[in-house]
């Protein structure tokens, strides 16, 4: 395996889903950054929420590292973020679900999965509430599990009594496991990450999440051994592979397609991959706000509304009656591709705690919020016709996670079918205006097609704004 960077760096993985990973890793992250460490942040996985936490605690964008999209792009991506200047001294990776949990038995794309490609060694949170010897005993079954194992170089634990109880975990893992408890942190009570049905609350609306990063800092740095952590960091391997790019996009009179890039809280929900990837292409980003801002931009040629929270923010969207029209206006010429929440923006309508309100009204579509689960996992989509992205037949590797469905028009752009489960399968997302509107549930890393995003920036090139005037 050829060594492919200088950046050391470990995992933190978990016991299940609800163990504290983000509060733990946003903890280490400052005290690595307080400590004069430039430290890159990354989320396994197709995470949009915890990144904005461990982003704050670092003072470094946050990258996803999730292998379903692109397995063979690990390394790249890793080897990239760690070099953004200033390059990074080591890279914090925070674990998604339980360690070992991915597709299928054998925990394909896990955190452990994950930890093998890279070659990282893995630091195991496990909640001690009620627990000693039995923290223990859960360490040695997962640094055990062959031969799906990772390399286990040590435990945090988390929700400890007292330094007491510390002590006990740290005397049992040492008897029967051999691993050191490297820190704990006792059981905060009063400064918890609030959550919705997505999952965090994003840091962006946690308005006290720097003071809340900086309590779980503080009450970490009496029981972590910072020195033994650094030390146990490793220097990834694996196969690097360079990504093959397409050349950069122009428009007929040479000038660059202008993307404007919906960012604010009702539209957070970004693979920030994708917006180097962009660039890389030749694009130049924009970001607008629908809840606050006066209207698609006027030089736009390409708008983009990603996934988010908008039934949160309803009210302000609906109340901005000024850029909902231009959003209505620009999609006359321009061309746009929204995700999830965009879609949702797009619609006639939104019902959600039982207020309707109205959207922008280019997809003849109705939103009602389902109060569960509608979809959740890994899919793979086939196009049914030409679309922004791809052509008739064309598949893409995406994800899907919401709360809602659209009842009107029946979706016509991709035939769905879910990774562990490929007997189910549906029909999502919108296709429209000569195929320049692409609208669907699937968030897709434009990584693991890069022609993707070479086929929608030429297709926007094509195109040009009419001016206000017409269009009023």
């Amino acid at each position: 395996m050829t060594r492919f960077s200088n950046t050391k760096g470990f995992i933190l993985g978990a016991v299940s889903s609800g163990a504290g990973k983000t509060a733990a890793a946003s903890a280490i992250c400052r005290l690595l950054s307080e400590s004069g460490m430039t430290v890159q942040p990354f989320k396994t996985g197709p995470d949009f929420i915890d990144t904005s936490y461990l982003a704050i605690s670092s003072g470094r964008t946050c990258r996803n590292l999730d292998g379903f999209p692109c397995p063979e792009l690990m390394p790249f991506f890793y080897a990239e973020s760690c070099g953004y200047a200033p390059a990074a001294d080591i890279a914090v990776i925070e674990g998604v679900m339980g360690l070992y949990d991915g597709l299928g038995p054998d925990g394909e794309y896990s955190t452990a999965w994950l930890a093998r490609n890279l070659d990282l060694p893995v630091v195991l949170l496990v909640d001690a509430r009620s627990a000693a010897t039995s923290v223990a005993a859960v360490a040695k079954g997962f640094a055990d599990l062959k031969p799906l194992a990772p390399r286990i170089a040590g435990v945090i634990a988390n929700r400890v009594s007292g330094e007491h109880h510390a002590e006990l975990i740290r005397e049992a893992l040492g008897r029967f496991t051999g691993l050191p408890l490297l820190g704990w942190l006792p059981n905060i009570k009063d400064d918890s990450f609030p959550s919705r049905h997505l999952g965090l609350v994003p840091a962006s609306e946690h308005k006290s999440s720097a003071a809340t990063i900086d309590n779980y800092a503080r009450a970490l740095r009496e029981h972590l051994d910072a020195d033994l952590l650094r030390a146990i960091a490793g220097a990834p391997s694996g196969q690097y592979i360079e990504p093959k790019i397409p050349p950069p996009i122009r428009k007929p009179d040479g000038a660059p397609v202008r993307a404007a890039v919906a960012d604010d809280d009702a539209f957070c929900f970004h693979y920030r991959e994708n917006w180097r990837l962009l660039e890389r292409l030749g694009a130049e980003i924009k970001t607008i706000s629908p809840i606050r801002g006066n209207g698609v931009p006027e030089d736009t040629d390409l708008l983009i509304l990603p996934g988010g929270y908008p039934e949160e923010f309803s009210a302000e969207l609906s109340g901005n009656a000024e850029f909902m029209k231009s959003v209505s206006n620009f999609t006359r010429e321009g061309c746009v591709y929204a995700e999830c929440g965009g879609m949702l923006y797009l619609s006639r309508s939104m019902s959600y705690r039982g207020q309707e309100r109205a959207m922008t009204g280019v997809i003849e579509a109705d939103v009602k919020m389902t109060g569960r689960l509608s979809r959740f996992g890994y899919v793979e989509g086939t196009a049914l016709r030409d679309n922004l992205l791809m052509r008739s037949g064309e598949s893409v590797r995406a994800h899907e996670f919401h709360y809602s469905r659209l009842d009107g028009r029946e979706p016509d752009a991709y035939s769905v079918k879910k990774f562990s489960r490929p007997g189910e399968t549906w029909t999502d997302g919108y296709v429209m205006e000569d195929g320049r509107l692409l609208a669907s549930y699937l968030h897709i890393n434009f990584y693991s097609r890069p022609e993707s995003a070479e086929r929608m920036l030429k297709r926007a090139a094509c195109k040009t704004r009419p001016r206000r005037e017409e269009v009023e």
